[in-house]
């Protein structure tokens, strides 16, 4: 005769493994791919703003040397000599200088020292700057307003990166 079987088997569950399950391991391994993917982009994040204050620094001398030219007959002279594009707006070099002249009470000082991208940015108190960029076509147009300690601003242009017009504006 045949015994009953049954498939019900009294029998304890077998013993858990050691260590984690699916589950954790899963999460684990997106957990390290999260961290990955954060570390390139701060990564990316610093040389991106590197590359910047490098710019802005070496903007910064350029933007100091061209006022201290334009606080003197022969440094405004020799702005306008190597500046071509100035005669867009001052067709001659004594209708640059007589602009030059008159702006000359109202420019100020520039710090020595660039201020911090934060403080620039804030566009309030001496050194606030206003960057706008321009592209059209093969013509890149970037106009930056800075503004001076004496309250005015100092407006300049550059057209593919050549000085085309230099504004100084009262204080507003």
């Amino acid at each position: 005769m045949v015994q009953d079987a049954s498939w019900d088997n009294s029998a304890a569950p077998p013993p858990r493994k050691a260590g984690l399950g699916t589950g954790g391991k899963i999460l684990i391994g997106c957990g390290a791919a999260a961290l990955c993917l954060l570390l390139a982009i701060g990564a990316l994040a610093w040389v991106v703003y590197n590359k910047v204050n490098t710019a802005m620094d070496r903007g910064w001398v350029t933007m100091h040397r061209k006022l201290d030219d334009l606080k003197t007959d022969s440094g405004a002279r020799r702005l306008y000599r190597e500046n071509p594009g100035l005669a867009q707006n001052y067709p001659t070099e004594e209708e640059f200088l007589r602009a030059s002249r008159e702006w000359r009470d109202k420019l100020g000082d520039l710090p020595e020292k660039r201020p911090e991208i934060r403080e620039m940015l804030r566009s309030r108190g001496p050194g606030g700057v206003v960057i706008k960029s321009r592209d059209t076509g093969d013509r890149k147009t970037v106009t930056v307003r800075l503004r001076m300690s004496t309250g005015a601003s100092l407006v300049v242009e550059l057209v593919n990166d050549q000085l085309t017009d230099i504004q100084v504006d009262p204080e507003k």
